[in-house]
């Protein structure tokens, strides 16, 4: 049976055009509670963005891997957490002196303020929509400030995205470095070797449960390391090429709540001793 639920947001429990999660797929997510199945979020996305995702629903937000799993939290409390070495970023921000379209942004998730680093303020404003929308301002250096989560904005295509990615592994060893959306090059970067996948193992450890209890779904590139280390895999039917490819199990579109039916379908299998009908094929 189903004990866990790690599920990306993004193009996954939520669709993109409008980023939140549909009160269906909240009601799907309080069945599988109710039937005694963690849920947790599995998102690159920080903290503070998940109360209006989730409009406030602070029952399908006790358990959340968040910032790619660089931040766990278990009842509602902060129970891991994995920073990002401040001298490997400003190595990071020096990798990308000399490009004229990609850029380090921190983000501070105590006080929602998002830096970006070395950004000239007529190249902020004139792109703001859609790569800088919530940074607050250009900063000089990275700050003497402990920071969880930074990504690169890359304003161009995904091909550009690869070749800046290509230069960052080479001048930072110690992170790694994933695209977390379909959308736009945006270049999460991780301590190296702690991802989605590590933090998701942690916690269904932590919580005593083995490797076929676990399932997560995914649609992007930062779902790999979840598809890598739990077999019971979803893609959605909008997912990447090589998310579908690495994904055992295939549902519908996210933006036909597909993945809410799945949980849905969790949910009353767990509480019928089963296994989900959508894993018996």
């Amino acid at each position: 049976m189903i004990r866990l639920i790690l599920s990306d947001l993004d193009n996954t429990l939520a669709w993109a055009g409008e980023h939140v999660v549909t009160p269906y797929a909240r009601a799907a997510v309080h069945a599988a509670q109710a039937a005694g199945v963690c849920f947790a979020p599995a998102t690159g996305r920080a903290p503070s963005a998940l109360d209006w995702m989730f409009d406030s629903d602070e029952a399908c937000l006790t358990t959340v891997l968040a910032s790619n799993g660089q931040l766990i939290y278990v009842d509602g409390r902060l129970v891991h957490e994995a920073p990002l070495d401040l001298g490997v970023l400003r190595r990071c921000a020096g990798a990308l002196d000399g490009m004229d379209d990609a850029w380090l942004v921190l983000d501070y998730i105590d006080t929602g303020e998002q830096y970006a680093v070395r950004t000239p303020r007529d190249y902020l404003e004139g792109h703001r929509v859609p790569y800088f929308f919530m940074v607050t301002r250009s900063v000089d250096e990275v700050p003497d400030r402990p920071v969880v989560k930074a990504n690169v904005r890359v304003v161009g295509d995904f091909v550009r995205g690869r070749e800046v990615r290509s230069a960052l592994k080479e001048a930072c060893p110690e992170l790694d470095f994933v695209f977390p959306m379909q959308e736009r090059p945006h270049i999460d970067l991780l301590p190296a070797g702690w991802d989605k996948g590590a933090a998701g193992k942690w916690l269904a450890r932590n919580l005593g449960l083995a490797n076929d209890e676990v399932c997560c779904f995914g649609d992007a590139e930062n779902d790999l390391s979840l598809f890598a280390r739990f077999k019971n895999s979803v893609a959605v039917a909008n997912a990447t090429p090589a998310v579908a490819m690495a994904a055992r199990w295939h549902i519908g579109r996210a933006d036909e709540d597909a993945v809410a039916d799945a949980i849905l379908d969790i949910a009353r299998s767990t509480a019928a001793g089963e296994m989900p009908s959508f894993m018996r094929g």
